[in-house]
């Protein structure tokens, strides 16, 4: 072989040489012999072959080794078996040769299985007081009468033990966990109990960083010495300081700290993140048409956490930029001063306008998942509604409460958002006239088996005025689009005028029920039912419904859909719409 390489490989490049002699080595590779089992399921079968030696045999080995592994096999098979319950199967087996290899075969009946007869899961010790060690994420997934599983069972004591840690019992231990089988009776008992140990509690937190002010940093910090323990707000912490966009390195450390009285010190290293960044971006929605985005960010302005923030879009319908500067206001976290100026205009078929908008907000955490944000705009306004045009100046204080769901996954199974803004203006404040508004709307997600969900969506307005004629563009509510009542065009529904142009209107409400079911990967279906208007007095609301199905794709920026709406009115300017829109589903 030597003399063949050297005369037929010395002048080939070094990676053709390796493709050359790959087929040769594959020769001289040992073969593995062929084990088969019938009788078995494919996950049992899997942890038995596993478990028997012979089925790592090559057709090469000595025969005198290859019967002694098969004498064996049987006790491997008994001992495979065990662990789910089967304790008295019968195996039948042959051993023979094919060609220039051996081939064994057993067939197995497991038999009757072992149930569970009796379980006793405790927590003794200060555990035994802990809500979470008592309740449902602590539970075992099998019960009295399923069949044995030992591997079940270790897998939950290695869960229970990780769930106490989590909590802070750094010196939990099992003082008993054992499965009594009696295979006569074809039953089992089984006995755990944690003995948890002292639960160790928060110890001081400190800081390795220059990034930011000491102060800031430790706003991130949620917790308070000497509160008892819990891994989930030291999660928490990690997620927050590196949503913050200040750091780019988040390191957290965690030492237990055994004595009289126990707790864990906290380490927090922190490394500077890029301050600026340009984004930019094209995209297409059937409201508005082909898009362009161009942001930029200064997320860290200095040492005390001052962020100033550029974003803009623009499209023929709708588009427009804006400016901020914000800075760590209140005492936590994700409490903010900002001021806010921008231009917006809105382009929809029967109406144009062009805003200008100058703020001041503050947001305040309510509870643990409610923002609540108050703020005062000045909104000068250019618009023309059908062939009315206007102009008009508002100073329009207001509040608003949102809750803020925790962080979802691309498809998420579960969630919901709420919102409720209460607004308005009067001429004392120096505004062209005067209006009270509340807006409301509500989502949420409920899951359907193991692949579909249930999406809702609820859009409430209301607005208090004498005389609606007086609100600019900005302030009346319009309906139908792609986040709307799909199956009509862009802000196409509300009250007409003598022309039959829409003019929006003092109120709307608006719903929707979707059904999605995963079809493979990052696509499902979806089918929808839309319903809503625009209106000026409950008396003389008439909803506009519309029907539909289509396609999601789950991409890395979010979920893309395509949709058919079909409107259910006779007197429909489409037959149907379709609809292409991106953005998360809550």
């Amino acid at each position: 072989m030597p003399d063949l390489y050297r005369a037929c490989c010395r002048r080939l490049p070094h990676g053709s040489r390796l493709l050359l002699i790959l087929p040769l080595l594959l020769l001289i590779l040992p073969v593995r012999a062929e084990v088969v089992f019938k009788g078995l399921s494919r996950t049992t079968e899997k942890v038995v072959r596993a478990t028997v030696v012979l089925t790592g045999e090559s057709c090469s080995a000595p025969d005198a080794r290859v019967r002694r592994l098969y004498r064996r096999a049987d006790a491997e098979i008994r001992q495979a078996l065990e662990v789910y319950g089967y304790y008295a199967p019968t195996i039948g087996k042959s051993l023979g040769r094919e060609g220039d290899c051996w081939q064994a075969t057993f067939t197995v009946k497991r038999g009757p299985r072992v149930k569970i007869r009796s379980m006793k899961v405790s927590v003794s010790g200060p555990g035994a007081d802990d809500p979470v060690l008592s309740g449902r994420e602590a539970q075992p997934d099998f019960a009295v009468g399923d069949g044995l599983n030992q591997r079940a069972y270790d897998a939950y004591k290695v869960s229970l033990a990780g769930l106490a840690r989590r909590r802070g019992y750094f010196d939990g231990r099992f003082a008993k966990s054992a499965i009594d089988v009696y295979p006569g009776k074809l039953a089992a008992d089984i006995r755990i109990d944690y003995a948890s140990g002292e639960r160790y509690r928060f110890g001081p937190v400190e800081f390795d960083q220059t990034v930011v002010e000491p102060e800031l940093a430790a706003r991130f910090v949620e917790f308070r010495e000497g509160e008892p323990y819990d891994a989930d707000q030291i999660n928490d912490l990690y997620t927050a300081l590196l949503a913050s966009g200040y750091f780019q390195g988040v390191e957290v450390r965690t030492t237990p700290r055994p004595g009289p009285e126990p707790d864990v010190l906290v380490t927090v290293a922190l490394t500077a993140a890029k301050s600026r960044t340009w984004t930019t971006g094209v995209g297409y929605a059937t409201d508005t048409g082909a898009k362009f985005r161009l942001d930029y960010r200064n997320q860290r302005l200095n040492d005390k956490g001052h962020q100033f923030e550029f974003n803009s879009q623009f499209s023929e319908v709708l588009g427009g930029g804006a400016v901020s500067y914000r800075l760590p206001d209140g005492r936590r976290r994700d409490e903010w001063f900002s001021i806010n100026a921008g231009y917006k205009y809105d382009n929809p078929e029967d109406s144009r306008s062009n805003e200008f908008r100058f703020g001041l907000q503050q947001t305040r955490r309510r509870g643990v998942i409610w923002r609540e944000t108050r703020f005062i705009d000045y909104i000068h306004e250019n618009y023309r509604i059908g062939e009315e045009r206007g102009t008009s100046d508002l100073i329009v204080p207001g509040i608003s409460w949102a809750e803020q769901p925790l962080l979802l996954t691309g498809r998420p199974r579960y969630g919901r958002r709420l919102n409720l803004k209460l607004s308005g203006t009067d001429e004392w404040l120096g505004s062209d006239t005067a209006f009270m508004q509340v807006e409301t709307g509500a989502k949420l997600i409920l899951p359907l088996g193991s692949n579909a969900r249930l999406l809702t969506r609820l859009e409430a307005g209301w607005t208090i005025k004498d005389d609606f004629s007086d609100l600019p563009f900005s302030v009346r509510y319009f309906v139908g689009g792609d986040g709307s009542v799909r199956g009509y065009d862009y802000k196409s529904l509300g009250p007409v005028d003598a022309d039959n142009n829409v003019t929006g209107g003092a109120n709307k409400l608006v719903g929707s029920l979707e059904f999605d079911a995963r079809l493979f990967g990052n696509w499902s279906a979806a089918v929808f039912v839309d319903s809503g208007n625009a209106f000026n007095s409950f008396s003389d609301m008439s909803l506009k419904t519309s029907v539909g199905a289509g396609i999601r794709w789950y991409s890395p920026l979010g979920p893309v859909r395509f949709d058919v709406g079909v409107p259910l009115d006779s007197d429909a300017p489409d037959a149907y719409r379709i609809h292409i829109s991106l953005g998360p589903d809550l």
